[in-house]
């Protein structure tokens, strides 16, 4: 009995005794473990150096962003440090966040974000791949190691891998693009002849459209604008916007009507659309009117119109060119770049550029399925008869431009498009089309006129075929109605129109 009650003692003490000890321990500090950036949702990232990033986080919970920087994304985020900010609200004649307007805070936040992962190799000269959250592109340099986005902000820390995303450290706020094109020419000081002319031409106006109403919606309006600084207009005994008229002015008309030579050589420079030289490829480039083009051969430098026999050619000044503005950007160029007469050459459509689809959330994304069903009234240049008119986009090696292409329902159906102009000339047209069991045979109208063709798109001999559909001779520079109208029913796939010039 002694030593059993002896044994119980040493069984309580031990009890006793590790009970104390992981009392002890309870009371401890836990070890923090850090979380690496890779597990961290953006703003979580922001939040762990509040030193350094406590501003962006502030302006992330004002403007409700805070939320979708939380989320799953991908989202590319350029981010600057309270510094950059405190610079960006003394250059703007402000204390703090406090002095600007929500939308003024809304703008500028958002114009640090893509929604899409895009590291600094993919960066080049030109515009980002992505638009950012106010559907603008941002522009990217890349002088000596460095890279400098927006002309204005470098990049200090690259590739932040994160939870949701990548972040790139910036020392500078980068600006919200505001101004339209004409304006952005107008305020930079090597273009003073150059903006001066646009007026005169009566361009100014229009250059600073930045939207349009379109169809049922609003279509954003895009231009390149080649600009021709005042030292190129100089070197060529240009001195002011006066010895300018001189030089071309025809004295047909007013200087801001259509067939005056000085109107004509300051149309020349406008082009429609937007292309930085990341996206500028060999090609015809048409102008606003489309009355005329100018041609790309893209190698070392970007030469426009150029002959074997220049020894001179007009290519993109680097130093002046990615200029963006709300509505395009600026390239300036190293010559006057005067007009030259419009030949035929090989113009191919797109039966899928139209605002209305490029504008679409999902535009040229594998995927993308939109119906529309208002046939006279949803669209400005596409009208139809049918169930329905979709936008359709799938990889899967179609050959289509994008992947996407126009689908009509089956059944009967009428479907016609304006295209935009066309320099005059002689063309053979060509269409590409998906072809299959329930597709229809089709006629083309081309300005009202009917195609004596059958287009047979029923049928499996060939997936994909470009078909001729007739021959054109056109003596004038405009646009074109072609309408498409079933003559057996079913549905269609056309991705494209081609016309090549006849020699």
């Amino acid at each position: 009995m002694k030593y059993l009650y002896k044994h119980k003692n040493y069984l309580k003490i031990l009890l006793i005794g590790v009970l104390g000890f992981l009392l002890v321990q309870c009371n401890k500090e836990p070890d923090e473990v850090e979380i690496p950036d890779e597990l961290k949702q953006i703003m979580q990232y922001i939040a762990d150096d509040s030193v350094s990033y406590s501003e962006f986080y502030e302006l992330a919970l004002e403007t409700n962003l805070s939320g979708i920087l939380s989320t799953r994304g991908p989202f590319t985020l350029f981010l600057p440090d309270n510094e950059a900010f405190k610079a960006y609200y003394k250059e703007k004649g402000k204390n703090s966040y406090l002095d600007f307007t929500k939308e003024e805070l809304s703008d500028l936040m958002r114009n640090h974000i893509i929604s899409a992962q895009i590291s600094t190799s993919d960066m080049g000269l030109g515009s980002l791949s992505e638009k950012n959250a106010l559907g603008d592109y941002l522009v990217s340099e890349l002088p000596g190691t460095e890279i400098v986005i927006n002309k204005r902000s470098y990049i200090t820390d690259r590739d932040i891998i994160v939870a949701n995303g990548i972040v790139h450290r910036i020392d500078n706020v980068i600006d919200p693009v505001t101004k339209g094109i004409f304006t952005t020419i107008k305020e930079l000081e090597e273009y003073s002849i150059f903006s001066e002319a646009l007026k005169i031409a009566g361009l100014s106006d229009t250059l600073d459209i930045v939207q349009i109403p379109y169809g049922q919606g609003i279509a954003r309006v895009r231009y390149t604008i080649l600009a021709v600084p005042d030292s190129v207009f100089n070197a060529n005994g240009i001195f002011n916007v006066n010895d300018l008229i001189d030089k071309y002015n025809n004295q047909v008309g007013e200087l801001d009507e259509t067939d005056n030579g000085f109107h004509d050589y300051m149309e020349y420079h406008c082009l429609e659309n937007t292309f930085y030289m990341s996206n500028i490829e060999d090609g015809l480039y048409y102008i606003i009117s489309r009355n005329n083009y100018i041609y790309f051969e893209v190698g070392s430098e970007f030469s426009i119109n150029s002959s074997e026999t220049d020894s001179i050619y007009t290519t993109l000044i680097e130093k002046y060119s990615n200029i963006p503005s709300k509505n395009g950007v600026i390239h300036g160029i190293n010559q006057l770049l005067p007009p030259q007469n419009p030949e035929p050459m090989e113009y191919q459509f797109d039966t899928t550029t139209f605002p209305e689809f490029q504008e679409l959330e999902g535009y040229a994304e594998s995927g993308t399925v939109r119906n529309f069903y208002d046939g006279e009234n949803g669209f400005a240049n596409i009208k139809w008869t049918g169930d329905y008119l979709q936008y359709w986009c799938k990889a899967q090696g179609t050959g289509f431009i994008n992947e996407d292409c126009l689908v009509m329902s089956e059944g009967y159906w009428t479907l016609e498009v304006t295209l935009p102009r066309i320099a005059r000339g002689h063309y053979e047209v060509t269409g590409y089309f998906k072809k299959g069991g329930n597709r229809a045979n089709i006629v083309f109208y081309i300005d009202g006129v009917k195609i004596d063709k059958v287009i047979e798109l029923n049928g499996y001999d060939g997936p994909f075929v470009d078909e001729k559909i007739c021959d054109v001779n056109w003596t004038t520079t405009q646009e074109h109605v072609v309408k498409l109208v079933t003559v057996y029913p079913g549905t269609i796939m056309w991705d494209r129109l081609t016309f090549k010039p006849k020699i």
